[in-house]
């Protein structure tokens, strides 16, 4: 580790060590969805000095999307987010190598081996049961889902956990637009980066355990799954 990179990173090596911060370094995490969630997962990963991150995201940016995708500003309105988050990692940290991923995420899609895990930030079943079959065997698979004040994060291992579309079968995806408000989106985010890290140490927390978290009352509960 260099001694500016020792440096930057000074206050969170005291807490986890430089033994977890070079593990961290040298990671490749995948991003499904630069949205609400991914927004903030990317940029606390990056933050963290990240090693890789890929990119996957079709969408344009709109207003509605302002109050909770903290990478972007009223002036990228109509903007493709995925080479907008890009651009706002790398001012962030240029250090992390960041690669977009184009297309959209359906059956044809495909994980780049180099990933460590995945960390599924997207808004509906249909692309997260695409992106779970997609994984390569043995990668680790970060859920995280919001819903107005509830939330959830989950953590699977491909080849051994049970399958994402079993776990969720027959789960109603809302209508029209979900209900997010700032402060939640940045709660359930930072609860994945937190389990992300521990995955990327090799000791997830949340591996075939489910958190569901109430944020009216700030209740927890843990579902085996």
């Amino acid at each position: 580790m260099s001694a500016s990179e020792a440096d930057r990173y000074a206050r969170q090596i005291l807490h986890w060590g430089e033994k977890k911060q070079r593990m961290i370094q040298s990671s490749s995490v995948l991003i499904a969805g630069v949205g609400g969630l991914g927004a903030t997962v990317s940029q606390l990963l990056v933050r963290a000095g990240i090693g890789q991150l890929y990119l996957i995201d079709d969408g344009i940016l709109d207003w509605p999307d302002l109050n909770r995708q903290t990478l972007y500003g009223e002036k990228d309105i109509g903007r493709a987010k995925r080479p907008l988050a890009r651009e706002r990692l790398n001012q962030i940290n240029a250090s992390t190598r960041i690669v977009e991923l184009p297309g959209r995420i359906d059956e044809a899609f495909l994980v780049p081996v180099a990933v460590d895990s995945v960390a599924d930030c997207l808004d509906n079943y249909r692309s997260r049961f695409a992106l779970y079959r997609a994984l390569p065997g043995g990668t680790y698979f970060v859920h995280g889902g919001l819903q107005g004040d509830n939330g959830q994060v989950l953590t699977l291992l491909s080849g051994e956990s049970r399958p994402l579309d079993e776990i969720f079968a027959g789960a109603l995806q809302p209508q029209g637009s979900i209900p997010a408000t700032p402060d939640n989106v940045a709660v359930i985010a930072g609860l994945m980066v937190n389990e992300l890290f521990s995955v990327l140490w090799k000791a997830p927390k949340l591996l075939n355990r489910c958190l569901v978290v109430g944020l009216t009352d700030f209740s927890m509960a843990f579902v085996d799954v």
